[in-house]
């Protein structure tokens, strides 16, 4: 069975918005972890994490908006 071009292409958009949601649950999964975390350090930690997460979410959707202007 031969697969046509437009059938195995993943557009820029597409990939961005996976990674979007990806870190998206990351971020739901860091803040579950974090209501349940009774150590200083292990609460500390989590923090760090979610406000890396949480900028790495922001520059992807900063991406996605100007990869959405360049496609239209």
């Amino acid at each position: 069975m031969k697969l046509e071009k437009r059938e195995i292409t993943l557009n820029e958009f597409d990939s961005l918005k996976d990674v979007f949601y990806t870190e998206k649950t990351l971020l739901n999964e860091y803040t579950c972890a974090l209501a349940k975390a009774e150590r200083k350090e292990t609460r500390g930690e989590l923090m760090r994490m979610i406000k890396e997460v949480g900028e790495d979410l922001c520059f992807v959707r900063d991406l996605m908006r100007g990869s959405s202007i360049e496609n239209e």
